[in-house]
Order: structure tokens, then sequence, then C-alpha cells
């Protein structure tokens, strides 16, 4: 699992209940791929062999979110939401990683912390290929 954090990091997500540039208040993201590993060994092998199987990622999203600042958020992260992430953990400066990743919304979680500003939290399932791009 690979941790970001920082101030030029870019999070969007766009889904058809709306569109949401997540990184003014993001607090980090966490970016999860894995691959399944089938074993192919026949039996008079010596060695095991293997081939990669089903990829699959997981991504999870922290930030801080005003609860005064409306619904528009809420119904685009719902659960169960599919959309596409465009994650960006170096900024938009010209050849730095830029990913595109299709998942699907496990909704919003929300805490409650001090002065109508709340703890979000999000956790994306994969749902498609991931794209390794560059800015």
């Amino acid at each position: 699992m690979a941790e970001f954090y920082g101030k030029d990091l870019v999070f969007t997500w766009n889904s058809p209940g709306g569109s949401a540039n997540m990184s003014e208040y993001q607090r980090g993201v966490s970016f999860s791929p894995s691959a399944q590993i089938d074993d192919n060994t026949t039996g008079s092998a010596t060695y095991k062999t293997k081939n990669v199987g089903i990829k699959d990622f997981t991504v999870t999203y922290k930030g801080l979110w005003q609860a005064s600042a409306g619904t528009a958020l809420e119904d685009a992260l719902q659960a169960g939401q599919s959309g596409t992430i465009v994650f960006m953990p170096e900024g938009t400066a010209v050849g730095t990683r830029k990913y595109t990743l299709l998942a699907i919304s496990q909704g919003l979680q929300v805490n409650q912390v001090y002065d109508a500003l709340s703890e979000l939290n999000v956790s994306f399932d994969g749902n498609g290929t991931i794209t390794y791009g560059a800015n």
C-alpha cells in the first residue's frame, strides 16, 4: 500500500452523481494495487510455476469537508456509485505520475470534528484497468 500526502496532491472523482475536486482539503490518499497469483505447477515439476491472474486495487481518501458546503459531494460519492478517479500525487507538473482509475465508491464516512468542519473518509474498490500515465 502506498500512502500519499502533500500540498501538491490532486484527487478528483467523476461519476454520474456528480464531479468533485477533492484536492484542496485532502489529508492523504492510499493506493493499494494487488494481483491474484495462480499456481500452474504440473505433476512432475520440481519447482512451482505461477501466473498472474486477476488484478484489483483499493483507494482510500482522507480529508476535511465543510458540512455547510451543501450536498453535492455526498451525491457524487454515494455508496455504489461508479466513476473515475484521477489522482496525481505530485501535482500537475509535466512528467509527474498520473493515475486514472475506474472505481466504485463505498460511500462517505463522516466524523464531526469542530466548528462545521468534518473529517471525510471514503474508500473505493477497483472496477477496471489501472492507467499509469504522466502529466
